[in-house]
């Protein structure tokens, strides 16, 4: 569809400041021990709307001595369960009051409409917040009966100390402030590095935390390049754990970094999630959850479900019906709240999935999609079309490799087992999907599938209840508030 406009007198421009974004260090905003800052580009318009600042080595050492000094001997370390609740409280009704300002700066930063932002980022970092605020209060050890009657069991549960979370562009606020909420109902200190190419959101929060009263050094924030900030996080000896959302060559690089020091490592990292259609599946119901698997934030949600697998017999159809509804989608600017498609994060990764679409041109059949814009509003940015495309061979290069944008990849099976070999024939399982009205047939594929999440006649799911650890190169070291924490096990004699 045609892209909305917006006015060039939108009053909500103002809310960005003019002076550039400081780091969060020891409970105050900085600027860098160097002075360095870097452009926040805008991918609506390739625009630079803000600067900030670009943290160095001093900037890490500072930041992580003021988390060591808040979690061993600060007033943090020494929070009482029913304290770190109330921090959290606290910042979700920040949140609420920021609300507004937050989902525009999150959709001029990082593309996401801003309509999708209130829907979904700031609901679900509400939603962490209140969540992990319960945890807080009801984290249990436990205790185990022991062969000898004169000794007793109990396991403690504790905080680890210091935690590095490195955040992914395609969700930084959300991803950030459920990571963020989940490492301090634990106990710990939290530095938080946002991705360079999407950090003006969370460049706020850290300006906005001020106001949480939390003890200087339980959150930092520390903006800059992973070349730089990730890896001074993952070589400090102070640092207990390292826990990283984004691509496996990000993961792969840290693990590499932290194997000197056998640093605690989690990765929760990419996918080629299959969604298996079958021809008893509910036809409109599986087209309008594929379709929303396949496109949502524009293909980059890590859950994304680029690959459709459809029986033969309502392939046509199923094809045909998936390239209406992606035609029906509304891309354009992200502030107009009709939007429903954002642009891409940037110029580079555009080129990578403009590169993938010629790719599959190649390799396919193009159903819909695959052509840039030339309208005003949307050449000058980095939209990309809902891309389709159709008769695809599972080894194709687009069958296969994580594009990460808005391309859908259906390939036709004949069979069950067909369907299951195509789908765990990758190196990923984060997720999967499966469509059918036969539980039978759906409890058997959910069980074969080799994915850390199975949706059955839906797409995506709750991340806060049941947190899933991806198979084989989706994910490695824990999930949850759990990974923030360290099990000690206590064993005391109390008789002869």
């Amino acid at each position: 569809m045609d892209a909305p406009a917006v006015s060039t007198e939108d009053p909500r421009w103002s809310a960005i400041d003019t002076e550039p974004y400081g780091l969060l260090i020891g409970g105050r905003i900085t600027p860098s021990a160097a002075g360095a800052t870097f452009p926040a580009v805008s991918p609506r318009d390739d625009r630079v709307v803000a600067q900030i600042a670009e943290a160095g080595a001093a900037d890490v050492d500072a930041a992580v001595s003021a988390a060591r000094a808040a979690v061993d001997e600060g007033p943090w370390g020494k929070a009482k369960p029913k304290d770190r609740a109330g921090a959290l409280n606290r910042i979700a009704r920040l949140i609420e009051v920021h609300a507004d300002e937050l989902a525009f700066l999150e959709a001029i930063d990082a593309g996401k409409p801003v309509s999708a932002v209130h829907h979904s980022d700031i609901t679900m970092s509400l939603d962490a917040l209140e969540f992990f605020a319960g945890r807080a209060i009801a984290l249990r050890g436990s205790a185990a009966v022991m062969p000898d009657n004169a000794v007793i069991h109990h396991q403690i549960v504790e905080p680890l100390g210091v935690v590095a979370e490195i955040l992914p562009w395609n969700g930084p606020l959300w991803t950030g402030v459920q990571r963020m909420a989940a490492i301090l109902a634990a106990g710990n200190a939290a530095i938080m590095k946002p991705a360079q190419l999407a950090s003006l959101s969370f460049a706020r929060l850290a300006q906005i935390l001020l106001e949480a009263d939390l003890p200087p050094g339980a959150v930092g924030v520390l903006t800059g390049p992973g070349s730089t900030v990730g890896e001074a996080l993952v070589e400090d000896p102070r640092v207990d754990l390292i826990s990283l959302t984004g691509g496996i060559e990000s993961g792969a690089r840290v693990l590499a970094h932290a194997a000197s020091s056998v640093k605690r490592v989690s990765l929760e990292l990419g996918g080629k999630n299959p969604n298996i259609i079958f021809a008893d599946a509910d036809f409109d119901l599986t087209a309008m959850w594929t379709t929303i698997g396949a496109f949502s934030n524009t293909g980059q949600v890590c859950v994304c479900g680029s690959r459709a697998l459809v029986e033969r017999p309502i392939y046509e159809r199923m094809v045909e019906e998936l390239a209406r509804r992606a035609e029906a989608m509304v891309v354009g600017d992200p502030l107009d709240p009709k939007t429903e498609l954002g642009p891409v994060i940037g110029r580079g990764h555009a080129a990578k999935v403009w590169d993938y679409i010629e790719i599959g041109k190649k390799e396919s059949r193009l159903v819909t999609g695959g052509v840039p814009y030339t309208d005003a509003v949307r050449s000058k940015g980095c939209y990309i079309p809902p891309t389709i495309f159709a008769d695809a061979a599972p080894t194709c290069r687009i069958a296969r490799e994580e594009i990460f944008g808005p391309v859908l990849t259906v390939i036709p099976f004949d069979t069950l087992d067909e369907a299951i070999r195509i789908s765990n024939d990758t190196s990923y399982g984060l997720s999967s999907g499966v469509f059918t009205c036969d539980l039978d047939k759906a409890w058997t594929v959910s069980r074969r599938l080799k994915a850390g999440q199975v949706y059955v006649n839906t797409w995506f799911g709750p991340v806060l209840e049941e947190p899933a650890q991806g198979y084989k190169q989706s994910g490695y070291g824990g999930v949850g508030i759990e990974k923030y924490m360290q099990a000690k096990n206590v064993f005391f004699r109390v008789g002869s």
